[in-house]
């Protein structure tokens, strides 16, 4: 037998290892945090909790535009969420320290998976992400949905 016929049974069982072992498992991409919607007796309204991380955006995207179509203001306090509708104010509040703020959502975000918001930088100064790693658990509650919001549903 070559080494070439080794070589090739040899590869051959690797990749017939590797697919019926599930290896391949860990090459998909995970999926979103579930989200929380709760409803209470009055089922016309929904309550929204979540807690995960949150990141801030960089400084170049100061002046862009959001998914929403209004400009991104760095010193507003905005944030970009994935499922939630534009115009929806947001209670975020740091998981250890309780300290919280309201944010409007305006854009589609955040773009990595681990994380359920990304807040404009005045937002994330204001609960202290700014300093040292630039990842924060909070915990967010929708404390306004938008007008008209609750006939679509």
């Amino acid at each position: 037998m070559s080494v070439q016929s080794k070589y090739k049974i040899t590869v051959g069982l690797l990749i017939c290892l590797f697919f019926l072992g599930g290896w391949y498992n860990h090459l998909e991409s995970k999926p979103y945090p579930p989200l929380i919607l709760q409803t209470s007796v009055d089922s016309s309204f929904v309550v929204f909790k979540q807690t995960g991380l949150a990141s801030y955006y960089a400084n170049r995207f100061h002046g862009r535009r959001t998914a929403s179509g209004e400009r991104y203001n760095k010193y507003k306090l905005t944030a970009a969420h994935r499922t939630l509708p534009f115009g929806t104010l947001v209670r975020v509040s740091d998981a250890k320290t309780g300290k919280w703020l309201v944010v409007k959502i305006n854009d589609r975000g955040p773009h990595n998976y681990k994380r359920i918001i990304d807040l404009s930088y005045e937002a994330a100064r204001q609960l202290g992400l700014t300093k040292g790693r630039g990842l924060l658990k909070v915990k967010l509650r929708v404390v306004e949905w938008p007008q008209g919001y609750q006939e679509k549903e």
